[in-house]
């Protein structure tokens, strides 16, 4: 039953990353006061795309980031954001290739394996899940999300001290974060 629980947590927490992760934005004209004028001027196509992609039109957003890609074949942060798309769309094939190509292209990108462990997290490959979010920590270790997230894999391979572990350091980088407080609490509950 607490697996159930942990894991629908786990989609809700998932869901409201992905929903926040940063877009990047192409740099902006300022008028003679400094402020942008974005009125003046037309939006890139990677402005555009990532409008769509902040908007939830990913097909769009798809469309127009392997147009780019076309042309721009070593823009890592754009296979990164068609592996979100194909994430969202539970296809698991493209989005494991993208991830892995933005990867390829910029081995030391900790958000790309943090969202290469989102992604075999929901494949439910959690062995897969937790040496991605440990790479990704490796190289960042100030994200507490992440920590959340090594510790929702290793609470689904039932490795509840390792699980706590990860529950305790992330609150000590957000002590507010009640989710996670609670999921402490199941970790150690299932250590008793």
């Amino acid at each position: 039953m607490w697996e159930i629980i942990v894991f629908l947590a786990t989609v809700l927490v998932l869901i409201m990353i992905l929903r926040k992760l940063p877009v990047d934005l192409a740099m902006t004209d300022r008028n003679k006061d400094g402020v942008i004028n974005d009125e003046d001027r037309e939006k890139t196509p990677r402005e555009q795309a990532d409008e769509y992609f902040e908007k939830g039109e990913l097909k769009k957003a798809e469309s127009m980031y392997l147009k780019i890609l076309a042309k721009e074949p070593d823009a890592a942060a754009l296979y990164n954001k068609l592996g979100l798309i194909y994430l969202q769309d539970k296809n698991f094939k493209d989005a494991k290739s993208a991830l892995k190509q933005a990867l390829k292209l910029e081995s030391e990108n900790d958000t790309f394996y943090n969202n290469l462990g989102l992604l075999y997290y929901q494949m439910e490959d959690y062995d897969e899940a937790i040496e991605a979010y440990e790479k990704s920590i490796a190289i960042n270790d100030k994200v507490p999300s992440r920590l959340v997230n090594l510790g929702l894999a290793y609470f689904m391979t039932k490795k509840y001290r390792k699980a706590a572990d990860a529950y305790e350091k992330a609150i000590i980088l957000d002590p507010r974060d009640e989710q996670t407080k609670e999921l402490l609490k199941q970790a150690e509950e299932k250590l008793k």
